[in-house]
């Protein structure tokens, strides 16, 4: 640091100011100031080299503390491996040693998940298995076939009841509803071939009033047959009065190989209501002689 021969201190400041100020006395307030102004300078200056000198000297005192540290620390003994076994081999050249023994790696414990019982549950348990009431078709027709067989052979003749009417004789009606393709009863007499229904037929044509209509025809497996309802044997069936826009139609039944005549309702039938079906009497002879064939 380079160090001026006078050196600057306030009362040297002062005392210049003072000389070269003396004769502007009118500015006596400024040169205070100025004064001031010095003083607070070289103050400035004084704490500034001060701080330089403290950096200076803090790295030296920083090594010597340090180089006491390395001092102080106890001597560490380092352990020397022992040199590993040579193996002789039986081949021809020099020797190798073997090869480093692994460190036996302990396995991990696994955690084993509780078991699957425990852990979840099936969907089953809250909500049930819906089972579905729905047959297959072919199912359902021989549900109602067995039902069919079995009101035929018994003779069933539910919600039927035979009634006078005025101008035509019995009638029968029904006591309950009926619905749509529900069976009524059995056309119920004796069962023929075309060829004897013919020669019974030409026999009752002459005496129309003793004997009426109760013949039917039909076709079974490309053969006519015809029943023959004309005695009276206590049936329903035979009973049905003739309409061409009837609320009942007659159906062929297989029963143990053997053609049934059976009457179904056409549509739905309403209690106390005349059961008529179309008898399909086409002939003028029979229409001549039973006139009400056209009605």
């Amino acid at each position: 640091m380079v160090v001026n021969k006078d050196p600057v201190t306030p009362e040297n400041l002062k005392q210049q100011t003072l000389d070269s100020h003396v004769k502007k006395s009118k500015h006596g307030r400024h040169l205070a100031k100025k004064i001031d102004n010095a003083d607070k300078t070289v103050v400035k200056e004084e704490k500034s080299e001060q701080i330089n000198e403290n950096l200076k000297t803090e790295p030296n005192s920083e090594k010597q503390s340090k180089d006491k540290q390395i001092r102080v620390q106890p001597k560490v003994e380092i352990k020397k491996e022992p040199k590993k076994p040579v193996v002789e081999s039986t081949k021809r050249g020099p020797a190798k040693s073997a090869p480093p023994a692994r460190a036996s790696r302990t396995k991990k414990e696994v955690k084993t998940s509780p078991p699957a019982d425990d852990r979840c549950q099936k969907l089953t348990d809250y909500f049930p298995v819906r089972r579905s009431k729905r047959q297959p078709l072919s199912k359902i027709k021989d549900l109602e076939y067995e039902q069919l067989k079995e009101k035929i052979l018994n003779k069933c003749t539910d919600g039927l009841e035979i009634r006078q009417i005025e101008g035509k004789g019995r009638g029968v009606f029904s006591t309950r509803h009926f619905e749509r393709k529900e069976f009524i009863v059995e056309y119920s007499g004796t069962l023929i071939s075309y060829e004897e229904a013919k020669k019974r037929e030409a026999e009752y044509v002459k005496e129309p009033e003793k004997y009426g209509c109760y013949m039917y025809y039909f076709v079974f497996k490309n053969k006519k047959y015809c029943v023959d309802g004309t005695a009276e044997d206590g049936s329903y069936g035979r009973l049905l009065n003739h309409s061409k826009n009837g609320n009942v139609e007659s159906k062929l039944v297989n029963v143990n190989s053997k053609p049934v005549l059976v009457l179904v309702a056409k549509q739905d039938i309403q209690p106390q209501t005349e059961l008529c079906y179309d008898y399909g009497e086409r002939s003028k002879e029979i229409i001549d002689s039973h006139p009400w064939l056209n009605q």
